[in-house]
């Protein structure tokens, strides 16, 4: 540790980034005064987040660490996923964000309710140097004039220049009703709500020095009509579900257009056109991606109609001018016709795999577009063994920076041995159609270093082999829907068995289903990382959607057994569920003379991460 603390700032500094809020501080925080200031440094240029905390750990924050580093915070992150209700419990320890007023950056995630977000926006309106605003998987059934009000508070926000509000998911075609403007936003993604064109009208009215948009638009008249025109723009990431003829009229109000993405369903627009918009209302066009989803031609084979397609985009414009290259790729088994045509390289996060896929490019270097850097999401479904390898090969395809994969189990082996790079996987989702997938799943959760969450889907109950699954990583396990018919819940016998697992050893995180109460105080009783329960139990009434029972008595059982050393929740969008946040330690009544249980831990974890650093005579040298 005198090693560590002799280091320079700047090194400091950077290993610090290899730590989450809570390892930081519990870990180092109070050891000595210099340290307590490279700290305060670091929450300066790196987010401060109260993403997966344990209860008592939050507690701990709240009252040890926050009061002092509130100064230096400039970025902030506050998720309900794993901390149920935390922005009330935040608040109501007096830690509104006007108290963060060096704020710049605000992620919101996982905030069910449109009301605690209407309030933490509000609150914003009072941060001066805020100027980056998400809000990200989040739900809103609300009326739109809530939704609304929530719009005029974010444009009332003084300093705000980018604003992610991909979260708000209203799939409605609305008009746009904010009597708000604001001069500061310069980059808007707002994917989930669907605009026609008079919405967008109004939007750009309320944003004038756009600069970037991502949005959808939706239009279902042919005599829609954009009024406005807009200079400022120049970079547009689009959805489409409209007539080709409105898409233009969109088209033709961006002169300034630089960047644009593309994302149509249902419509097809072949080279010739394309060439004829960009070159009579995109003169400035630099970088152009789109992706096509349609269906081919009744009657007409399928290789054939993909040939005369991508012939329409080996003109010299395409080719030549601006080496834009296309694919098309579709299914030949497939009954539903559909294919999808893109630009290269691929541009856009999730994907859909299967070496079922017949492809064809316009690009005569094929391998230098098997590299998909861009997808965060994938889903594996049908891969089927093949009869050679080579370098067109499917399973060359190579998917380095991918988050999220969802699997359909069984497929052929020779994908998990074709030197695929699953190393930044931090989520897996498997449908299992059959009990033997558990061996594959296996390979599959091997490939996976860095796989933190877990969720199982199966036509059967949970098999015996779930039990035997190993990963050093996976902390969360999400076992709602381990039986497709959905009536199936843990057993006792389940319960124990999960409880002495390899995985269930480590979970931190767990949904399960449960055919008594009984098995929720042995799980969290036993498991003893376990810090977040989301049960659905066979006891509860409510599980029944026809049940209108007035009192809650299972929550109050639950609050009976568990007295204060949990904060029990019943989940208001999905009634069926609630949440239990377990608090292990008594730490509010110590907290003076608190301390951390893992600081020596997180001190190893760091000296093996930087092995170099505390060796004396390199450090020295």
């Amino acid at each position: 540790m005198v090693l560590f603390e002799c280091l320079p700032n700047e090194v400091l500094l950077e290993s610090f980034i290899y730590l989450d809020t809570i390892q930081l501080l519990r870990a180092l925080y109070g050891l000595n005064v210099r340290l307590n200031r490279v700290i305060y440094l670091h929450f300066e240029a790196h987010q401060f987040s109260f993403q997966s905390l344990p209860n008592e750990h939050f507690d701990l924050i709240c009252h040890e660490y926050l009061p002092c580093a509130i100064e230096n915070i400039r970025s902030l992150r506050l998720s309900h996923e794993e901390t149920p209700d935390l922005s009330e419990i935040l608040f109501s320890q007096y830690f509104t964000l006007d108290r963060f007023h060096r704020l710049q950056t605000l992620c919101l995630h996982y905030i069910k309710s449109l009301g605690t977000l209407m309030k933490i926006t509000y609150q914003c309106r009072n941060l001066q140097f805020l100027t980056t605003l998400k809000i990200i998987a989040d739900r809103h059934g609300e009326k739109q004039t809530r939704i609304f009000n929530l719009f005029d508070n974010i444009w009332n926000i003084p300093s705000l220049k980018h604003c992610n509000l991909n979260g708000i998911q209203k799939k409605l075609i609305v008009p746009f009703q904010m009597s708000s403007v604001s001069s500061t936003i310069e980059f808007l993604c707002i994917q989930n709500v669907k605009y026609g064109l008079q919405a967008l009208f109004g939007l750009l009215l309320c944003t004038p020095n756009l600069e970037h948009l991502s949005t959808t638009i939706g239009s279902y008249t042919a005599n829609d009509y954009l009024e406005l025109q807009s200079y400022t723009m120049t970079s547009l990431f689009v959805s489409f579900d409209v007539f080709p003829s409105t898409m233009k009229i969109i088209f033709e109000k961006f002169p300034n257009l630089q960047h644009l993405k593309v994302k149509i369903n249902n419509t097809y627009i072949d080279g010739s056109e394309w060439q004829q918009i960009i070159e009579t209302h995109l003169p400035r066009l630099k970088l152009f991606q789109f992706k096509m989803i349609f269906e081919f031609m009744p009657n007409i084979k399928r290789d054939v109609q993909a040939e005369q397609i991508l012939q329409t985009f080996r003109s010299p414009f395409w080719i030549e001018k601006h080496q834009w290259f296309v694919r098309c790729r579709w299914n030949p088994s497939n009954t539903i016709k559909l294919t999808i045509v893109y630009t290269l390289p691929y541009a856009f996060e999730s994907f859909h795999y299967s070496n079922e896929y017949c492809e064809r490019s316009t690009d005569l270097a094929e391998k230098s577009h098997r590299v998909y850097e861009h997808i965060r999401y994938v889903h594996l479904h049908r891969i089927d063994a093949i009869d050679s390898v080579n370098d067109l090969n499917p399973f060359n395809i190579k998917f380095p920076k991918t988050i999220h994969v969802t699997a359909h189990i069984p497929f052929d082996n020779t994908f998990l041995y074709s030197n695929q790079t699953f190393n930044e996987v931090k989520s897996l989702v498997v449908y299992l159609s059959m009990d033997t997938g558990y061996y594959q799943l296996q390979l599959l959760i091997d490939q996976m270093p860095a796989l933190y969450s877990l969720k199982i889907y199966s036509h059967n109950r949970v098999h015996a082999s779930f039990f035997h699954l190993t990963s050093r990583s996976v902390r969360r396990l999400d076992l709602t829907r381990c039986s497709l018919d959905g009536v199936d819940y843990l057993s006792d016998e389940e319960c124990r068995r999960l409880i002495d697992s390899p995985m269930g050893k480590q979970c931190e995180v767990l949904f399960a289903p449960l055919s008594s109460r009984d098995f929720v105080l042995d799980l969290i009783h036993k498991m003893a990382t376990l810090r977040l329960l989301v049960l659905e139990c066979y006891e509860d009434p409510k599980i029944f959607k026809y049940c209108k029972c007035k009192n809650d008595e299972l929550l109050e059982w639950l609050h009976h057994q568990l007295l204060t050393t949990c904060l029990i929740v019943r989940d208001q969008t999905s009634p069926s569920k609630i949440k239990i946040w377990i608090n292990r330690e008594d730490l509010i009544s110590n907290c003076d003379i608190i301390v951390p249980k893992d600081r020596g831990k997180i001190l190893r974890s760091i000296r093996s991460t930087f092995p170099r650093l505390f060796r004396k005579s390199s450090f020295y040298q």
